[in-house]
């Protein structure tokens, strides 16, 4: 029993994955080197770079950006725990104050 191969149009396969798919892991196309050559290289997407666009532009600044913004954060938390004991003070205060004047 004999399988048939679909044909495609102009002897393509849609269906297999892209140079740029798999060489270029998807943030990317392929296109022949400018000097020439048999190797395809890949030419990658905003954003991406990297022999085979593997890296982000701004994967290195995730960490420093992470911790600036935990920074920024725990300093707000601190500063509006500190607003919030001055304005207790100063409410007592003001209740010391009253009583003292009725007494």
């Amino acid at each position: 029993m004999e399988t048939s191969i679909p044909v495609h149009a102009r002897g393509i396969d849609y269906s297999l994955p892209t140079c740029g798919q798999t060489q270029c892991n998807s943030h990317g196309t392929c296109e022949p080197p400018e000097g020439g050559g048999t190797n395809l290289v890949c030419k990658c997407d905003l954003g991406y770079r990297g022999e085979f666009c593997e890296n982000t532009v701004n994967g290195e600044l995730s960490l420093p950006l992470t911790i600036s913004v935990v920074a920024v954060i725990v300093g707000l938390l601190i500063l509006a725990f500190i607003v919030a004991k001055l304005r207790q003070r100063q409410k007592q205060n003001r209740k010391l104050k009253a009583a003292d004047v009725y007494c």
